[in-house]
């Protein structure tokens, strides 16, 4: 119940812009389907495991507003797969810690040399699942606040952005060592209009 309270109070902001956006006559709105690569690892406190990242998905939808200016905010909604392989000392064992979020980013974009981008903003993920190949005590938060920088490319309808995602909020614990997701993604998006 307090993470469908706290998705819906993080959410509401979010409806009302897209609501006030889509309503003005002068606003350009793209919007599309976008699917990719996240090679993610996680940040620990001491003591740190020795990892290794893991790839994993990324897939979902993108809406932007003043698309057709400099500057534009874009909201997505995307379902992510992050985590790592992990060779803890304590446990004389490797695991794979698989942890997977629906995301919604929300992000300043500004364009330059015509089809160019940098764009960045905050995004906050809500855990769906997680699954530990090892079945050890891991525990995870709901929510992961991280912050999102990256760069991209359009080319007539096709997107390409390159992101790099850094963790805020501690969202899991192993071993008595908490960590933070820390991931690049890579992803291919088409403007349906």
């Amino acid at each position: 119940m307090k993470l469908r309270s706290t998705t819906i109070f993080l959410l509401m902001p979010l409806l009302f812009f897209t609501f006030n956006s889509a309503s003005s006559q002068e606003s350009n709105i793209s919007f599309g389907p976008k699917i990719g690569a996240n090679f993610s690892k996680l940040d620990y406190d001491d003591p740190e495991p020795s990892e290794e990242s893991i790839t994993g998905l990324t897939a979902g939808l993108f809406l932007e507003f003043g698309s057709k200016s400099a500057f534009s905010f874009q909201v997505e909604l995307l379902y992510s797969e992050q985590g790592a392989d992990l060779d803890t000392d304590l446990q004389a064992l490797s695991q794979e810690v698989e942890l997977n979020y629906l995301q919604a980013p929300l992000l300043g974009k500004y364009r330059f040399l015509r089809i160019f981008n940098v764009h960045a903003g905050p995004q906050f993920g809500f855990l769906t699942s997680d699954i530990d190949s090892e079945d050890l005590a891991i525990e995870n938060d709901d929510l992961d606040v991280s912050v999102v920088a990256g760069v991209g490319a359009e080319i007539g309808k096709l997107r390409v952005d390159l992101r790099y995602h850094f963790g805020f909020t501690e969202s899991v614990q192993i071993d008595n060592s908490e960590a933070t997701n820390l991931y690049y993604s890579v992803t291919l998006g088409y403007n349906l209009f």
